[in-house]
């Protein structure tokens, strides 16, 4: 289940499960608001969904989940976002016999510990720094589990990709290009890649800055844009079905969110042997600096200081050895750490646990 409309990493996140479980031979059954993004591609994909209004669903609604879990023989249902897990739990309420499980993807505290507490048989967080949060915020440790996020294996010609990109630009493909994909909220801080630009323009004649994204910082974002006059320089192009092609294309990705449960957009990076500038707060510092080792596996951001930002990206273009050994590190952690198989496989385990016991067989019927 999940209570959201727009596409981001969670829901990244909960595509890739249910497929996966689907793919394992598992009966998934899916729970969204009609007009979201998961919607339209659960709708092409095919497979058992029912509409759920993703805010203050009537007491009609949440007696209807009730009859779909017992008519479907659901026994677990997986709740996705804080939403969801209201609706389900309160849906659900006395129903013991369906576990159900949550899923923590943001570094925030938790407003009310006691509804995780009684809502949930166990709560998932997608890193440890989640977990501490969690856990700080009043959350029976014991309920708790980590299991990281997933990346799904990509197969992408960086060099068919650079062309591509370069095309739709309208430029060179020897002009720097540099990638950034998430929701345009405050929490990415994207005025701080803008500002950078406006440093950067000084020691590049040419260069290109695509924020892939939506949200509720567009305005703010273009209007900074026009006063700094980047227009031609920062294109925010919205949201994409595709931001792979556009990460492999790019000659480095910048990350600048001031706080993440884990970020699987900076794993798809390393994933695709893609330069990563990135900030190191809460959960994302498991991805950019090796848990073996504590080096470092990205740029790391100083700061606030859009100068600093600016050197980072001049950097992330001259493609020294250093750079290079960087960047190859950051993939063998990424596959080793962060690969879709072992998201689902931990999933499966506790999902095992919850409705069997550690000995028997998951069965083949769970909501997610």
């Amino acid at each position: 289940m999940s209570s959201q409309k727009t596409w981001g990493g969670g829901e990244k996140f909960v595509w890739l499960l249910g497929r996966g479980l689907l793919a394992r031979g598992h009966h998934v059954a899916w729970f969204a608001d009609k007009e979201s993004t998961l919607a339209k591609k659960i709708a092409e994909e095919g497979g058992d969904s029912f509409h759920l209004p993703s805010r203050l669903p009537s007491p009609y609604d949440l007696m209807r989940l009730r009859r779909i879990c017992k008519s479907h023989a659901v026994q677990l249902i997986h709740a996705n976002d804080p939403h969801a897990i209201n609706w389900s739990g309160l849906s659900l309420f006395g129903k013991t016999r369906i576990k159900r499980v949550g899923v923590k993807h943001s570094a925030f505290p938790v407003h009310s510990s006691m509804l995780y507490n009684r809502l949930l048989d166990s709560l998932v967080c997608v890193s440890q720094a989640v977990r501490k949060i969690c856990t700080e915020s009043g959350i029976s440790e014991s309920k708790t589990t980590v299991i990281h996020g997933g990346v799904e294996p990509i197969s992408i010609d960086k060099r068919e990709a650079r062309f591509s990109i370069c095309e739709e630009l309208g430029v060179s493909p020897d002009v720097p290009v540099f990638s950034a994909v998430g929701s345009l909220n405050p929490c990415k801080s994207y005025h701080r890649i803008v500002e950078a630009a406006h440093h950067l323009r000084w020691h590049l004649s040419d260069f290109r800055i695509v924020v892939c994204g939506e949200g509720s910082e567009r305005h703010r974002l273009e209007e900074l844009i026009r006063r700094y006059s980047l227009q031609e320089k920062v294109k925010l192009i919205g949201f994409r079905n595709d931001p792979e092609r556009w990460v492999a294309g790019s000659d480095a990705f910048v990350h600048t969110s001031k706080a993440e449960g884990l970020s699987l957009v900076v794993i798809m990076a390393q994933m695709l042997n893609t330069p990563v500038i990135s900030t190191d707060c809460d959960g994302l510092r498991e991805v950019v600096r090796s848990p073996y080792t504590g080096e470092d596996l990205a740029a790391i951001i100083q700061g606030d200081d859009p100068a600093n930002l600016a050197q980072l990206m001049m950097e992330s273009i001259q493609k020294t050895p250093k750079l290079l050994e960087r960047t190859q590190a950051a993939l063998l952690s990424a596959q080793e750490r962060f690969t879709e198989e072992q998201m689902i496989d931990g999933f499966e385990k506790l999902y095992q646990r919850l409705v069997y016991g550690a000995s028997a067989a998951l069965s083949r019927r769970i909501a997610a």
